[in-house]
C-alpha cells in the first residue's frame, strides 16, 4: 500500500507537529518552496499490506 500526502501551511511551527502526529504512518517527507502564501509538504509511505499500527 502507498500513502501520498499533501500538507499546505502558513506558519514553520505547523509542520513540525503534522510531521510528529503522522510519523507512525508517513516516512519520508519533502518540503516545496512556498507558494503564495502557502507552503508544502509531501509524504509517503509504502507500508506493506497487512501491516497495522496502532
Amino acid at each position: 500500500m502507498s500513502i501520498k500526502i499533501k500538507v499546505s501551511y502558513t506558519d514553520d511551527q505547523d509542520l513540525p507537529e503534522v510531521i510528529r502526529l503522522l510519523s507512525p504512518i508517513v516516512r519520508s517527507w519533502k518540503k516545496q518552496p512556498a507558494k503564495g502564501k502557502y507552503k508544502r509538504a509531501y509524504g509517503e509511505s509504502n507500508r506493506e499490506k497487512g501491516v497495522h499500527t496502532k
